[in-house]
């Protein structure tokens, strides 16, 4: 097993991944999804509204860059394509990142909320975007600007952007974060979820274990009245 960035995506790992994340509570109920580039030019795309933990290779679709058009399909023609699709290419295209990963998980849930509620009645709070500094996890996060990892006395800045009844929707302001948020390889969706895109599907992957972390861990912190940044912190 090759451990380093050099593995390339394949059918097999790319629905391992979806267990896995399914096992962590982080696509239950058929929830979430991933789009991942090869090295032969194709992107692998996970079907939507099923059962994430029971994937099959089978199971996804694959996407010729070079004929765009589909080159791979589930053979039941009742399986379509993730809802996020549109997100995924939008954030490939745009960032020319390799990997999207797009979670439901608990706590990228109830911070979005969290915050909002703080936000009401402390100023240095700002509803649209999660903030957090000296944790030692930030440093598993990438700097899309720098294109190198955070160090864990920097300030981590992660939009939060409104869900709305259908994923496309998102795009428009899934594109204004993009923009507005140059360092972020992170955007969370109030009462929803968060999508993660890295330069790899490992370094993708280790992102959004350390963004769960730090969600989990915020929520913590906000409950019991502890600063999510710290100031005057020598770097």
């Amino acid at each position: 097993m090759d451990l380093n960035d050099t593995e390339d995506m394949t059918k097999e790992i790319f629905t391992q991944l979806m267990t896995q994340f399914y096992n962590l509570g982080w696509m239950y109920g058929s929830s979430g999804g991933m789009a991942c580039c090869t090295s032969n030019e194709e992107v692998i795309y996970s079907p939507s509204s099923v059962q994430k933990e029971r994937l099959t290779p089978n199971d996804v679709f694959i996407y010729n860059k070079q004929t765009n058009s589909i080159s791979y399909r589930p053979k039941n023609e009742n399986i379509k394509e993730s809802a996020c699709t549109p997100l995924f290419n939008y954030i490939i295209n745009k960032t020319k990142y390799q990997c999207v990963i797009h979670t439901h998980s608990k706590y990228s849930n109830l911070l979005t909320q969290l915050i909002d509620k703080k936000s009401k009645i402390d100023s240095s709070f700002n509803r649209n975007e999660f903030c957090i500094s000296n944790q030692e996890m930030i440093k598993g996060i990438i700097n899309r600007v720098t294109e190198k990892n955070f160090n864990n006395l920097e300030t981590v800045k992660i939009p939060i952007i409104e869900n709305k009844p259908y994923e496309h929707q998102l795009l428009t302001d899934v594109a204004m974060s993009l923009e507005n948020y140059p360092t972020s390889c992170a955007i969370l969706v109030r009462n929803h979820g968060f999508f993660a895109f890295g330069p790899t599907w490992q370094r993708t992957k280790i992102m959004v274990e350390c963004c769960e972390y730090l969600f989990e861990l915020a929520c913590d912190m906000i409950t019991n009245d502890i600063d999510l940044i710290k100031i005057n912190m020598e770097i």
